[in-house]
């Protein structure tokens, strides 16, 4: 069947299960879409292909003995570089764990794997997970499959790729300030960064091994996939705790039903002082126009007009940042970090200048950041809360996938030189601070055709309703495409 590896995890786990197709036949066709096409994009990194299909050999083994190991039985993964994975080379990006082997999977690994899954490999990503391109001293660089001379975002780079170029049913990455959602957007495909504290961290890195985990706030791991449906079916096989990650609370999922267009609510904001390219601003534009032509509330809002001062968020989201991030460095390694950074106590940018004020942060300075953080939080759920609104939608990134580019470059937007940080996580970063669930999905083109998605932000814990809004949305928008050749 030639178009196999076009299929997505939950449709593909459904015909393994009724003997439609077999998992062994599934892991080579995505195995030969990547000897096809992975060579130029170089979005997989390590391929472990004869250890594939020797599990899916005792998949459908374990079938034909009527015998189904999970919701995913025989269907290929791949996972981000970042996520520790037994017996298999897992770096992170970082030359000193070029050779590094864990013993055991991270967390949400075993989960997927104790589903079903078949693990192909491993996908590429920044030197640990640290910047919004994907290039590394170990792999170097992931480049996208809609235009090989622009960046596939990052730090999940090398995981939206693959999955815009259908080198995998599903995909498992990574989420501080936007790795999992700008790659979505640059890619096409959909990427849902879970509430805070919703699935282990366990076995990510960084932490290094054997380091203490200093970062107890804002990362988050989640799936990257072509469909909806594929993203909550991984997110209900990875979230929960599991007695080692001990922030994760047992907190239910729930589902919630696809509502009608016209009983929609929702809110938009494309205006956070940013410059935000004409192709993405005419993309919110036409959509907020198909949705009040069909019935749907519609309400054109500022965040700060709600209390959530995106200035304020910006700067507490670099001082809780650089405070944990730092609290792991020694203290030569921390200042070399936001040197690296260009920041300092004076910049204009609030992001860099809250990153400067936590050097040797003390604790005092650690919980009044904290405290700030939480009143942020809760305008953002009073919001939600008071306007009624099922959903707030925004861009993901100032525009569309950026050129190939030294870390650091100003970002053109249309006629504007933007800062390279501001361009690249202004939008996301706010929401990673608030902690939300936030799925990105694909909106529209730019000019030169590359994709353009949309956040789709909901309230802490309210996966189950920012999913059921984006399938609502699919009907305006019309879902996953794949790039031209693949």
């Amino acid at each position: 069947m030639p178009d196999l590896h076009t299929r997505g995890a939950v449709q593909l786990a459904t015909q393994i299960a009724t003997g439609e197709v077999s998992s062994v036949e599934v892991v080579e066709a995505f195995l030969a879409q990547i000897a096809k096409h992975n060579q130029r994009i170089n979005a997989v990194v390590t391929l472990d292909a004869e250890g594939a299909l020797v599990r899916a050999a005792q998949a459908d083994a374990a079938l034909a003995r009527g015998e189904r190991w999970g919701p995913l039985h025989g269907v290929p993964i791949t996972v981000k570089d970042a996520f520790a994975t037994a017996g298999m080379r897992t770096t992170g990006g970082y030359a000193p764990l070029r050779d590094y082997v864990p013993a055991e999977d991270a967390t949400a690994v075993a989960r997927l794997k104790g589903a079903g899954a078949v693990l192909l490999g491993k996908t590429n990503l920044p030197v640990l997970s640290g910047d919004y391109q994907s290039v590394n001293p170990i792999f170097g660089r992931t480049n996208n499959p809609w235009n090989l001379g622009h960046v596939p975002g990052g730090s999940s780079g090398g995981s939206a790729a693959a999955i815009a170029a259908q080198f995998s049913a599903l995909e498992l990455g990574s989420d501080y300030s936007g790795s999992i959602r700008v790659p979505a957007h640059y890619c096409g495909v959909y990427g849902l960064r879970p509430t805070e504290h919703r699935v282990p961290m366990t076995g990510h890195i960084p932490v290094l091994p054997g380091a203490v985990n200093s970062v107890r706030h804002i990362n988050t791991v989640g799936p990257l996939a072509r469909s909806i449906d594929d993203i909550e079916l991984a997110l209900a096989l990875i979230a929960g705790p599991d007695g080692r990650d001990w922030q994760v609370p047992p907190v239910p999922l729930g589902r919630e039903a696809t509502p009608e267009p016209g009983a929609l609510k929702i809110a938009i904001s494309v205006d956070f002082d940013v410059p935000l390219s004409i192709d993405t601003h005419a993309g919110f534009t036409w959509l907020a126009g198909e949705l009040e032509q069909a019935g749907a509330s519609v309400e054109l809002i500022r965040l700060g007009d709600f209390g959530f001062s995106l200035p304020e968020a910006y700067e507490t989201f670099g001082e809780i940042a650089q405070a944990e991030l730092g609290a792991g460095l020694s203290p030569e390694e921390e200042r070399a970090a936001v040197s690296a950074f260009r920041a300092n106590r004076t910049d204009d940018d609030p992001m860099a200048r809250g990153m400067a004020n936590a050097i040797d942060a003390s604790a005092r300075f650690y919980i009044a950041s904290l405290l700030r953080r939480e009143a942020l939080v809760a305008a953002l759920h009073q919001a939600f809360e008071q306007r009624g609104w099922q959903a707030l939608l925004t861009p993901v990134t100032a525009c569309p996938a950026i050129p190939h580019c030294d870390t650091g470059t100003p970002i053109a937007v249309d006629d504007c030189d933007v800062p390279y940080w501001t361009a690249g996580i202004a939008y996301s970063s706010p929401f990673s601070l608030a902690g939300v669930p936030v799925l990105v999905a694909p909106l529209t083109r730019s000019h030169d055709g590359l994709p353009i998605g949309m956040q789709v932000v909901g309230p802490r814990w309210g996966e189950a309703r920012v999913l059921a809004v984006a399938r609502a949305l699919e009907q305006f928008t019309g879902g996953f495409a794949a790039p031209p050749g693949y």
